[in-house]
């Protein structure tokens, strides 16, 4: 079971005049960790996941689906900006083990921070769902999460990783 993780999410800092208005922009680029020897299953990152930036008056989230469609709630709002899933390539070595299925774990949460400031990431998904079957030897896997932002959310740069297995039967 090879376990992979992301290095850190980025957002940009900005701050509206006058008032307490905090925007950001939300990266996160996620990479595979080592695969066991044994294994000939390969996962490449292929795209970041990005929540664009947004606006926030009080507390909400921004949520990015695994096909990379944005969207609020709460108290955030979305400025225009460009917003994608992660994106891993999960491929077999050996065209001869082709129709391999693989299933993805998911984390429940995880967290990005700025100094002493942090926002969660919930909600994860994928697309296939729960994993899936290499036909033709390669396959996109996509993945989405919804980011939790707090009432007076810092603007800044945040950095975190979340972890995702992927097992192959």
């Amino acid at each position: 079971m090879p376990a992979m993780s992301s290095p850190p999410l980025n957002t940009t800092d900005a701050r509206r005049c006058g008032g307490t208005l905090a925007l950001a922009l939300a990266i996160l680029t996620a990479v595979p960790a080592a695969m066991p020897a044994r294994a000939q299953l390969n996962a490449a990152p292929a795209g970041s996941l990005a929540f664009g930036r947004f606006a926030v008056g009080s507390a909400g989230s921004v949520s990015v689906d695994a096909h990379g469609n944005r969207a609020s709630g709460g108290g955030v709002v979305l400025l225009p900006s460009a917003a994608a899933a992660a994106r891993f390539t999960i491929s077999d070595s050996k065209p001869a083990n082709a129709n391999l299925v693989y299933i993805v774990s998911l984390p429940s949460a995880a967290s990005i921070n700025a100094g002493a400031a942090s926002m969660a990431l919930t909600g994860f998904t994928s697309a296939p769902a729960g994993g899936g079957v290499l036909t033709g030897g390669s396959q996109v896997l996509s993945i989405g999460a919804t980011l939790q932002v707090g009432a007076g959310q810092s603007a800044g740069n945040y950095s975190g990783t979340f972890h995702i297995t992927i097992e192959y039967q």
